[in-house]
């Protein structure tokens, strides 16, 4: 094969790492984002969990703390009732008790099923938390791994830069600008096409065997008519 068209296999194998790494580089911030905004969302509803907990607790506080202030008053009055001497005080005592009686079943009623729900919040608030925790021990890693990454994606590109800069000089500047221009319009990077069978390795265009000597030969760069890529012969191994 041509001594050139070795260098631009060589040179598409550079442009492909490095383009490789460009996409790392725009990609791997948003994958940090969305696995950031995975953990803060199991953690909003965690902290949603245990806030509505919370309130339920401190609601059943409120009623535990009337049902022992009501049955204290329940007492007094119904003591009263021993030492009542008209008929008059008899019913103010006894339409008090009806009311601390009324009173004291309500606070009791709405205890109980305080209690019922806090018994669900916090099955689900273990659940909340347990789905947060496995979100965090999962993507914590991934955060940081990333991170890493992207923290020499800088350095990386500049190396194999240099290695770009060693390999274009051998090449001649009617290839090297042939290779150039279908590189920058194809979104893959891939100005190349191996050949291995009768078709394009690109788009798969069926070949004509005079065409497929000549690239066989590779004593010249050649195009496929198709879709424009340099074609170069490879051995099936």
């Amino acid at each position: 094969m041509n001594q050139e068209l070795e260098y631009l296999v060589q040179l598409q194998e550079i442009d492909l790492r490095i383009r490789e790494q460009e996409l790392a580089q725009e990609q791997y911030p948003t994958a940090v984002t969305e696995l950031e905004q995975a953990m803060l969302k199991a953690k909003t509803i965690l902290d949603h969990a245990e806030k509505r907990l919370e309130k339920a607790q401190s609601e059943q506080k409120t009623f535990e703390d009337q049902i022992t202030n009501v049955t204290a008053q329940l007492d007094k009055s119904q003591d009263r009732l021993n030492s009542i001497k008209t008929n008059r005080e008899y019913d103010a005592v006894h339409a008090e008790i009806e009311t601390q009686k009324h009173m004291l079943s309500n606070a009791e009623g709405r205890r109980k099923t305080l209690l019922d729900e806090i018994v669900k919040m916090q099955s689900n608030v273990e659940k909340c938390s347990a789905d947060y925790d496995k979100i965090k021990s999962e993507n914590e890693p991934q955060i940081s791994d990333l991170k890493a990454k992207i923290s020499v994606i800088d350095t990386t590109i500049a190396k194999i830069t240099k290695e770009r800069d060693t390999i274009v000089p051998k090449i001649s500047k009617q290839y090297l600008r042939s290779y150039e221009l279908i590189h920058k319009k194809r979104k893959n990077g891939k100005a190349i096409s191996i050949v291995t069978t009768r078709t394009c390795g690109a788009c798969y265009k069926v070949l004509e065997p005079q065409l497929i000597n000549e690239v066989k030969r590779g004593l010249k760069m050649i195009l496929c008519q198709n879709c424009g890529s340099i074609l170069i012969w490879e051995e099936k191994q």
